[in-house]
């Protein structure tokens, strides 16, 4: 004998308010494809195309067409998914090979970093408060605390351009002319556009080098060159320093 009592529409519609509604490019997510990596890869994936605000435990679940009590087996909390989102940043990045001027492989360090940092832009400083409790982060900072002592810094001054470099690397991701990647993607043209009207509509004779300026303030033509440009004012302060400091002794 069956009990399964026949949909009537009443009885349809009403199931119909108390089923979560799961979106069919998520619906056939499985106990395999919800790990903590995958989560976390997801999370990083929607922080690009909507911004930072967009990342929510509530979010991530539709993704995977599943609850969010579902995620909470693999993160605790929305702090716990952020900090994941860190350290992934941060996994693949290590030391350089220990070869030429303190400089070059300084150099090697936040080209490492701006390579890392720039593959999710709008997570990039999620990496801060991660670089001392991950084992790259660890090993990266190691390194770069030895090289820096070893060129004749002492030893605030090797943390300082340590911490100076991550800083660099961050900056310079997450403020390339044009990107706006703390918006959601559909909105960064037309945040780029009011920018740049706005720019465009102040008065020529109290800003005209800032109208001048107008296309490489709010575009970026070469990013190489950008990237490039930001590490040489970063390695000849830190070089300026040393020279400085060792006319003084």
């Amino acid at each position: 004998m069956s009990y399964r009592k026949p949909c009537t529409t009443y009885s349809c519609q009403a199931l119909s308010c108390i089923v979560p509604d799961v979106s069919p490019r998520t619906a056939t997510a499985t106990k395999s494809d919800l790990s903590r990596d995958a989560i976390v890869e997801r999370a990083l994936s929607v922080m690009d195309t909507d911004g930072p605000d967009a990342v929510t435990i509530r979010r991530i679940a539709q993704e995977f067409g599943v609850t969010p009590m579902a995620l909470y087996w693999h993160v605790a909390n929305k702090d716990e998914l952020l900090a994941a989102m860190g350290d992934a940043l941060l996994a693949d990045v290590a030391p350089p090979e220990a070869t030429g001027s303190w400089s070059v492989q300084l150099r090697a360090v936040v080209e490492a970093l701006v390579a890392a940092l720039g593959r999710h832009p709008a997570a990039a400083e999620l990496v801060f408060p991660r670089i001392l409790v991950t084992e790259p982060g660890l090993r990266l900072t190691e390194f770069t605390l030895a090289l820096l002592e070893d060129a004749g810094f002492t030893r605030e001054q090797a943390a300082d351009l340590a911490r100076m470099g991550l800083q660099t690397a961050m900056m310079l991701v997450t403020q390339l002319p044009g990107a706006e990647t703390q918006a959601a993607r559909d909105q960064r043209d037309a945040l780029l556009a009011e920018k740049r009207a706005y720019v465009d509509a102040l008065p020529a004779d109290l800003y005209p080098h800032v109208r001048g300026a107008a296309d490489v303030l709010t575009d970026c033509a070469d990013e190489a060159a950008y990237y490039a440009f930001g590490i040489d004012l970063y390695l000849e302060g830190a070089q300026a320093l040393l020279r400085r400091q060792k006319r003084a002794h």
